[in-house]
């Protein structure tokens, strides 16, 4: 009996396994994959979510869906990924991403326009059920593109698991790319605590790092005294691309022991704006350098540190030279290793000279709600918006053309804010510019930028992310609308689209609505060129027509175009 039983147990585990094991993934492009991005890179306030595919440096190439699955999300906007399609894998567990999209296939742009229609809105985040959009592997589901904040054609694919919606790194299933090309090391940085030496001053180090045969080194060792932290500036290429992409992994070894490692392997949308605490923000808005920190600031989120001995900071209570190894690693084992060594030098500390009690140096915790307050601003920074404690600096200056009160410099630019914090500022504004006014930052050289603002009593009180110089400007401009392709009494032959280029100089573009004979249009939006369109398919009739378009700014100036044209 139990022999006979024996082969159906096995046949009932064949079938089993054969629904759960993982479908093997294809490749999202017909052509050789090259990168010009990967995984865990690092970019402005978040990590690299995916990796980017060249397409041979044009738009329109076919795009496929990796593996069996269904459309559970599409997006579109003039931001971000632009348009983007989210397809579930429920074999694998996984989701497959694939943005910056052209256009969408003809059965998924049907549904898309439909949402564009049902909402008038260009910009849509439409989840679909399992049902309405199934994907079989190597379907074509869109053409790549440049959409959203893309700043050249390509593609940005992405793999996460499902359940947790966590980006995985792609380069972990296989796809065939060639890699035989170690890491760049670029240069060190050896940063020095409150009561540090680092030979003799207390200051940071940065050192050029010299290829020697098989490693790396530095021509100098140096003579610490104190704790202290390592930095390392350092890029990856792959074959036949010259792209400076993103690392995998960075291990510290002090006297052979290893003391600190950072892995790309998973990341969490909850935490990638730690990223700011991982990198030398300083060094990246001051000198275009983007060092990883081997080192974890007091609030830093990030686990991607699979070890870290004191949070990564070396003291040394002794007075030898000790060994010091840094090795950083593609996902394909390609390796380079930095060796030098440090001298320990255990004297008595240096005692921290206390800051002057003065009114423009106050310190700001970290963990803690930070308030400042003077007679033209209010400051209300909530707990854990700052990644280490600060010594908050403000200064008040003269103004400048076309700002109201006062220049308000609020710490440094180059500290980096988590979370928003609450700024009011308070100048004297005629009342008929009030509802155009709002607080902008500048560079003292003319240029603002706008942050926004809502008059409370008698501040301007807005939210942001950055320090820096603050003020009160107004936009009295309408913004531009230019047709490229229409005017009014314009005859369409063989025209295929509308299109128009939209700008404001100021506060910026807040919305747009097109119209042809009083009913909304679909116009697609690009904010880096500026470019509306409509694309003239089987929704319009033949005869004459009427086309509009209003487009307001940040402060609600409007301005209205008209063209009748015939079709």
């Amino acid at each position: 009996m139990i022999r006979f039983f024996q082969p159906l147990i096995i046949i009932i585990i064949i079938l089993i396994n054969k629904n759960v094991l993982p479908q093997e993934y294809n490749s999202p492009v017909d052509f050789k994959m090259l990168l010009s991005g990967t995984f865990g890179e690092l970019r402005n306030n978040h990590f690299h979510a995916g990796i980017d595919i060249k397409t041979e440096g044009v738009e329109g190439q076919k795009i496929r869906a990796i593996a069996d699955g269904y459309i559970s999300r599409i997006k579109v906007s003039s931001w971000g990924y632009g348009k983007v399609i989210y397809i579930t894998h429920p074999q694998t567990g996984h989701t497959s991403v694939y943005a910056h999209l052209q256009k969408f296939s003809p059965k998924i742009d049907a549904l898309v326009k439909k949402e564009h229609y049902k909402k008038e809105s260009f910009e849509i985040n439409l989840f679909t059920k399992k049902d309405d959009l199934p994907i079989r592997q190597g379907e074509i589901i869109a053409l790549s593109g440049n959409s959203g904040s893309s700043n050249g054609a390509h593609l940005h694919f992405e793999i996460r698991d499902t359940k947790s919606e966590h980006p995985i790194n792609p380069l972990k299933f296989k796809f065939n790319i060639k890699d035989n090309i170690p890491p760049t090391l670029n240069k060190l940085k050896i940063y020095a605590f409150d009561t540090t030496l680092i030979n003799g001053y207390n200051k940071h180090k940065i050192y050029s790092i010299n290829k020697n045969k098989n490693f790396h080194t530095i021509n100098d060792i140096p003579i610490i005294n104190g704790s202290f932290a390592l930095g390392i500036s350092t890029y990856d290429k792959s074959n036949n691309s010259h792209n400076k992409n993103g690392i995998y992994s960075i291990k510290l070894y002090i006297d052979d022991s290893i003391y600190y490692e950072f892995i790309a392997n998973e990341l969490d949308f909850n935490t990638t704006r730690y990223i700011n605490a991982h990198v030398d923000y300083f060094e990246k808005l001051e000198n275009k350098k983007k060092y990883h920190r081997c080192y974890k600031l007091p609030h830093n989120k990030l686990v991607n540190y699979n070890i870290l001995v004191n949070n990564g900071i070396i003291n040394f209570n002794d007075t030898i030279t000790h060994n010091i190894k840094l090795v950083i690693s593609d996902i394909y084992g390609n390796s380079s290793k930095l060796k030098f060594k440090i001298k320990s030098n255990n004297e008595p500390f240096l005692v921290k000279c206390p800051l002057k009690k003065d009114t423009s140096n106050t310190l700001f915790k970290f963990n803690k709600a930070n308030i400042f307050k003077r007679e033209h601003i209010k400051l209300h920074m909530p707990a854990y918006s700052l990644y280490e404690p600060i010594n908050f600096r403000y200064k008040l200056t003269d103004t400048l053309d076309n700002v109201f009160g006062k220049i308000h410099h609020i710490h440094y630019k180059n500290t980096p804010v988590h979370k928003k914090y609450v700024l009011s500022l308070k100048a004297r504004v005629p009342d008929s510019l009030k509802n155009r006014t709002y607080i902008a930052t500048t560079n003292m050289k003319g240029k603002f930028n706008y942050i926004g603002g809502k008059w409370i009593n008698e501040f301007l009180k807005t939210k942001t992310k950055q320090f820096g110089n603050f003020c009160i400007v107004a936009d009295t401009t309408n913004p531009e609308i230019k047709g490229v392709n229409i005017f009014p009494g314009k005859t369409f032959n063989t025209q295929t689209s509308i299109k128009l280029t939209i700008k404001d100089k100021d506060s910026g573009i807040k919305s747009y609505r097109g119209e042809i004979d009083g009913k909304w249009i679909l116009m697609d939006y690009d904010h880096k060129s500026n470019l509306l369109r409509f694309d003239i398919e089987n929704n319009i009739s033949k005869g004459k027509h009427t086309f509009t378009l209003k487009v307001v700014d940040n402060v609600g100036n409007t301005t209205n175009y008209s063209a009748n044209f015939t079709y």
